[in-house]
């Protein structure tokens, strides 16, 4: 199962989503899980359909590339 990474932030009054992935391993997701943001967002992993839920499905068919950021 392919696993995303969402970063989210609470921005005055709304939730802003940042979609990373598909990680092409529980070791990079958990990697990408444990790196620090300089702006104190909430990370999670889940899957596909999780992540479309949350951040909606333009975001995850554009989700950020795991060796990008």
């Amino acid at each position: 199962m392919k696993k995303y990474g969402v970063s989210s932030k609470y921005n005055f009054g709304t939730w802003e989503h940042i979609v990373y992935g598909p990680f092409a391993s529980d070791d990079e997701a958990q990697e990408w899980l444990n790196t620090k943001e300089y702006d104190f967002r909430e990370r999670e992993i889940m899957n596909k359909t999780s992540a479309i839920k949350l951040a909606g499905k333009k975001a995850v068919n554009n989700a950020i590339s795991f060796f990008a950021w």
